[in-house]
């Protein structure tokens, strides 16, 4: 399956192309696998420090975090809904063993669909009360919906990702705080939990809420497409949705490609990545002189023109040491 969108495949080339890889660093061991394009691109490229992928991306929307929020934006195009205030929500886990601290993200759960709903249903029974819902887009992404007509809780700012688990804060809303306290007893006495104890699997331990705010549009903004979850980062795809990031049939000036999501980036998926997207964008580059391409981790922008790719003299390292 090819991730690059269908105007990567024709004869129109965008003047600038940006890859978001948020993460990268989170993941670079020197024991990895070599990634050669990868390495060409961090070895030839321009880079400095800083650069909010989603903020980036917002800003390329026309507006900011504010104007278009992580969570209800995502959920747009997991969910096929935004009509009030919500969260994007991780779950996080710790070893059958462990006691306290959330030491494992999401993908290392190996979390079941059926696992995912019936710890989501738990929660909205428990919690009904409370103006709150928790909805399941996939496995290892969820949405904490805010139903209340109150000022919508912000959560965390970036995802568990790009955070060191000693020094994560604290949701600065008191209650929402509160309600992820009282989450961690449920799943801790929850069936599924006590299922997987007895496997000796992971234990859901926690959950991550980030990049809460509320969507404000009318209903007919949204674009009417079917909502299916995926690999690629929602954010993107709701904004697409909207129609304030073009859909790619004939973009010439930005050409945003985010083809994992970060709930499920994990290092074996960036050979697939490697080879299926950053080695036909610097294919691309190479014949197109007037295109740049860029790279954003999140934390370093990463990028290279046609003349930069010819540098030779910049030999490629492990990417791992370059990023």
């Amino acid at each position: 399956m090819d991730l690059l969108p269908s105007s990567r495949r024709n004869d129109i080339v965008p003047t600038r192309s940006t890859l978001f890889l948020p993460g990268l660093e989170t993941v670079a061991q020197q024991d990895a696998p070599r990634l050669p394009a990868l390495e060409r691109l961090l070895a030839r490229a321009r880079s400095r420090p800083g650069g909010c992928c989603w903020a980036l991306l917002a800003a390329q929307a026309g507006g900011d975090l504010g104007r278009w929020p992580v969570g209800p934006v995502s959920a747009l195009a997991d969910l096929g809904a935004a009509a009030s205030a919500c969260l994007r929500v991780e779950p996080l886990g710790m070893d059958a063993e462990q006691r306290g601290a959330f030491r494992l993200r999401a993908p290392a759960l190996a979390l079941t669909s059926a696992e995912a709903q019936a710890l989501a249903a738990g929660f909205n029974a428990a919690f009904a009360a409370d103006g709150v819902r928790l909805q399941v887009a996939t496995p290892v992404r969820w949405y904490l919906w805010q139903e209340s007509a109150g000022v919508p809780w912000r959560g965390f700012a970036t995802p568990s990702l790009l955070l060191d688990p000693a020094h994560r804060p604290a949701p600065p809303e008191p209650a929402l705080r509160k309600l992820l306290s009282e989450a961690e007893m449920l799943f801790f006495a929850h069936p599924v939990n006590a299922a997987r104890r007895e496997q000796g699997l992971p234990l859901v331990a926690g959950l991550h809420p980030w990049g809460g705010g509320r969507l404000e549009l009318p209903a007919r903004a949204a674009v009417e497409v079917p909502a299916v979850p995926g690999a690629g980062e929602p954010y993107l795809a709701g904004l697409r949705r909207l129609g304030v990031v073009p859909l790619q049939s004939g973009a010439r000036d930005e050409a945003p490609t985010w083809a994992l999501a970060p709930e499920a980036f994990q290092v074996e998926a960036l050979a697939r990545i490697d080879r299926e997207v950053i080695a036909p964008l610097l294919a691309r580059l190479r014949r197109s002189p007037g295109m740049r391409l860029r790279l954003a981790t999140g934390r370093a922008t990463h990028e290279l023109g046609a003349a930069g790719l010819l540098q030779f003299w910049r030999r490629p390292r492990h990417w791992a040491l370059a990023c």
